[in-house]
């Protein structure tokens, strides 16, 4: 039973009006994920294991038998992106927000950008150590 957490250094995440956005600060990649791929997001911001966000997906939509393998698609696409990294330590909720699956099962996709790579990466943000801004880092 895995479960996976975003990953805690080199990016910034958030939910927008149903929709995620990521930034990837040391590639300048930013990423983008609607409908179902936002209830799977905000499972692993709860902590939720693979299996779990898997079996709400089966509750939700029983005649789907290709879910299990969109999931599995979409949690490789995240960690082949380093977007997230698998966790051994207990559940511990990020998030209380609970966007509802879609009336119909779409698979979950991971839009990848990079038009704006050389601004994001212009940006200093990306040079701070791990207490933050304004703290550069000592690399």
């Amino acid at each position: 039973m895995s479960t996976f957490r975003p990953r805690q250094m080199g990016i910034v995440h958030d939910v927008i009006e149903g929709q995620v956005l990521i930034i990837r600060s040391d590639s300048g990649a930013y990423y983008s994920m609607e409908g179902t791929g936002t209830v799977v997001w905000e499972g692993i911001l709860r902590g939720e294991s693979v299996d779990a966000i898997t079996a709400s997906a089966v509750q939700r939509y029983p005649d789907t038998p290709e879910l299990a393998a969109d999931i599995r698609y979409l949690f490789a696409d995240l960690q082949r992106e380093q977007l997230i990294e698998e966790t051994t330590s207990a559940s511990s909720p990020g998030t209380t927000t609970s966007t509802p699956w879609p009336d119909t099962w779409t698979a979950p996709a991971l839009a990848i950008f990079n038009d704006m790579k050389d601004l994001l990466l212009f940006d200093p943000i990306h040079e701070v150590g791990p207490e933050g801004w304004p703290y550069a880092s000592h690399e």
